[in-house]
């Protein structure tokens, strides 16, 4: 049976999407819907200690009504924009805490605690997280680019290289999948005084977006072709 709170986190998530754009004032909203969400899940776990013990299983529960996932996203990133990191690293703790996480998933959720502690100052703590998780998950991009950020601002710009390097073979062409680390070895360069490796590595972020943008552009023609009228027998219009 399907816990009655959730009706309640509905009309609180309607809240928040009402403060993201101005019309509801109280910001509130977002902290409390993510304690009811909370709570629920322990009265569900009372029932069925394995209930939703993985994030993606409880809109799964849910038949997919609350977008929950979607929602949590959402709510991270409005408390980090807010700038309230001592909420945002709570928040991520909590989730960590309450889901279990494969290899590789969560990894939004790590990188984003990763900079909360950075931004409270904790450097120590947040390279002694990555670490781990480098350890545990070593060919995850975005747990070596947590590192790499990590350890700029403890002035480790050796650790960092050494993390950068393993997934930059070549600095002169940035892909998808590893495009965050191009970022932030931007960031590195900038932070080291290397201005020349610093120029390339952004020559090769530009050139990657550039192409993205042209690739974006094809498709969208490609769709326009596809659904064009002009190639249509006046039989098959529908109108």
């Amino acid at each position: 049976m399907i816990n009655k709170k959730w009706r309640k986190f509905d009309e609180l998530t309607g809240k928040c999407y009402s403060n993201m754009i101005g019309s509801e004032k109280d910001g509130s909203c977002w902290q409390q819907a993510f304690e009811l969400l909370k709570e629920i899940i322990r009265e569900e776990r009372q029932a069925d200690p394995s209930c939703m013990s993985q994030l993606e299983m409880v809109d799964e529960a849910t038949d997919y009504e609350y977008d929950v996932q979607g929602w949590l996203e959402d709510c991270l990133d409005e408390i980090d924009m807010r700038e309230d990191y001592e909420t945002l690293l709570r928040m991520c703790d909590d989730l960590l805490k309450m889901f279990g996480w494969p290899d590789y998933s969560g990894s939004d959720i790590k990188f984003q605690k990763v900079s909360a502690l950075g931004a409270l100052g904790r450097n120590k703590e947040a390279v002694e997280y990555c670490r781990k998780w480098i350890q545990k998950e070593p060919e995850n991009v975005a747990a070596s680019t947590a590192g790499v950020y990590a350890f700029i601002r403890t002035k480790e710009y050796e650790e960092a290289e050494k993390l950068a390097a393993r997934f930059i073979p070549n600095p002169a062409e940035c892909m998808e999948e590893n495009e965050i680390m191009f970022t932030a070895v931007s960031k590195l360069y900038e932070a080291m005084g290397r201005k020349k490796e610093k120029r390339q590595i952004d020559r090769a972020i530009k050139e990657y977006e550039e192409r993205l943008e042209e690739e974006f552009a094809d498709f969208d023609m490609d769709d326009e072709d596809e659904y064009s009228f002009d190639d249509w027998d006046d039989d098959d219009l529908p109108f």
